[in-house]
């Protein structure tokens, strides 16, 4: 019998922020979404 393969699917990366998600973040991640914000990697949302 052949053994079953289960695909991962995961969520998509995201490229969306908002202020009270980047509260919530431990500092290492926070410097590296905010850093990539002004490089205009990823988006801001007020």
């Amino acid at each position: 019998m052949a053994e079953s393969k289960k695909k991962t699917v995961g969520l998509p990366k995201k490229t969306y922020w908002h202020l009270y998600s980047l509260q919530n973040l431990q500092s290492e991640k926070l410097v590296k979404v905010i850093n990539k914000i002004l490089k205009k990697d990823y988006v801001l949302i007020k």
